[in-house]
């Protein structure tokens, strides 16, 4: 299950209560992706409320203190009852050669971790967030994502900005993962990606390779067969990686709350490897007003059945 919990400003007390009223709703899950956390207070009370004993949390921002602002701050973690082998993460921003001062944090002290150094143009500025991955002890490899969202509206300059900085965290996540598929690993890329699944909006595009550039301001100009394939090739660039890679959250509808982004699910799980047959095609539970369970998106939630 993967879930923007809206937590930037929230105590770990709240955190606790969103992360087990949820789980009471969908069922208990191996494995928890969370985003919008500040701090690891929070994600240790999310643990404890699941009955997660394994968790690893992102380290790409100062924190709320320095930064001013919980937004300017905003973690992913990944909660798992699976042991948790290794830690990394990629993160673009800092002082070092790799972009990070410090390293991800985890439940277990000792516990290997690593920030990773990929030959990845960032441009400029670089994108704030990278990924967090933890490698699994039946051998899986799950990420943990919160991508840049969407500013203004479609097709304009500020969006397509939005777009290129979306496509640097995906072409740095792709390489990564491009190289866990050789070495045979089946994985999991989860969170908000805040895009929607190629083909379901006209500005997400599906070819890498077609360099689109609508005409400023419009949604005219799209490039591609009839017209049809966007400037936000994200998406694409993941399910590149391989031929086993499927996105299952595809067909999914509207996750974020408030349906401010027609055309279906902004916040997605995409398997690839070995065992990702084995995954069905995403859910996400009814919601009822402007919350779920206080957060403004609802979870995705997909099952792994390995008789497939």
């Amino acid at each position: 299950m993967t879930w923007n919990i809206e937590g930037g400003d929230a105590s770990p007390e709240v955190i606790a209560q969103r992360v087990g009223q949820a789980l009471a709703e969908v069922g208990p899950v191996a494995v928890l992706v969370l985003q919008e956390l500040v701090e690891q207070e929070q994600v240790e009370a999310a643990a404890g409320a699941g009955g997660f004993r394994h968790w690893a949390m992102s380290d790409f921002s100062p924190p709320v203190h320095i930064t001013g602002a919980w937004h300017k701050s905003l973690e992913v973690a990944i909660l798992s009852r699976l042991p948790i082998e290794a830690v990394a993460e990629w993160d673009t921003t800092g002082p070092r050669p790799d972009g990070d001062r410090y390293p991800p944090r985890t439940s277990a002290p000792g516990r290997p971790t690593d920030s990773l150094r990929l030959k990845q143009d960032t441009g400029d500025p670089p994108p704030a967030r990278g990924f967090l991955r933890v490698d699994l002890a039946n051998g899986w490899r799950i990420y943990g994502v919160h991508w840049k969202s969407s500013g203004g509206q479609d097709c304009t300059a500020e969006d397509r900005e939005s777009a290129r900085v979306r496509e640097i965290q995906a072409a740095g996540l792709a390489a990564d993962a491009a190289d866990a598929l050789d070495q045979g690993r089946t994985l999991m890329i989860a969170g908000d990606f805040n895009i929607q699944a190629p083909g379901r909006v006209l500005r997400v595009g599906t070819d890498p390779q077609q360099d689109c550039a609508p005409t400023a301001g419009t949604c005219q100009g799209i490039c591609g067969p009839g017209g049809r394939d966007g400037y936000d090739d994200s998406i694409a660039l993941l399910l590149g990686i391989g031929s086993s890679a499927r996105l299952l959250s595809d067909a999914l509808d509207s996750t974020y709350v408030l349906r401010r982004f027609p055309g279906g699910a902004i916040d997605h799980i995409l398997v690839a490897g070995p065992q990702a047959a084995g995954f069905s095609a995403t859910t996400t539970p009814p919601v009822n007003g402007k919350r779920w369970h206080g957060a403004d998106h609802r979870p995705v939630l997909t099952r792994w059945n390995d008789d497939r």
